[in-house]
């Protein structure tokens, strides 16, 4: 996993983004962190293991910030947060989609087309 701060898809630049579309949109977001073990084969690994998800209506304002602040009132052990949009559809529709990634994230599957920060909203590529 590395830092990424050149990367031009930055927090606001993708709500902004969604706010563009011409649909409403979800905004789902995972709060990950990093669960390190042994493989026979690879030695140590590490892999991202969601600590919370949720989603929420793409609202007009909203801060990375804010969004840490209600996520560590929750629980403060999360390490990254891994951010998508979906357009808008049935609230089931949505949950499902948070279930695909939460087994994504489970299967190591590639995860390039999230948007993923560290705490300090640095974009990071893993």
């Amino acid at each position: 996993m590395e830092s990424t701060p050149n990367m031009t898809d930055h927090f606001q630049d993708f709500i902004q983004a969604g706010l563009a579309r011409p649909v409403p949109q979800w905004l789902l977001l995972a709060f990950l962190y990093v669960e390190h073990h042994k493989d026979k084969e690879h030695g140590q690994m590490m892999s991202l293991k969601p600590l919370m998800m949720t989603h929420q209506r793409l609202p007009h304002v909203l801060s990375f910030d804010a969004l840490v602040a209600e996520a560590d009132h929750l629980d403060d052990r999360w390490e990254f947060l891994l951010l998508s949009r979906m357009d808008d559809a049935p609230e089931a529709a949505v949950c499902e989609r948070l279930r695909e990634i939460a087994r994504q994230l489970a299967t190591g599957a590639d995860l390039s087309d999230f948007l993923i920060f560290d705490r300090q909203q640095h974009p990071v590529v893993i």
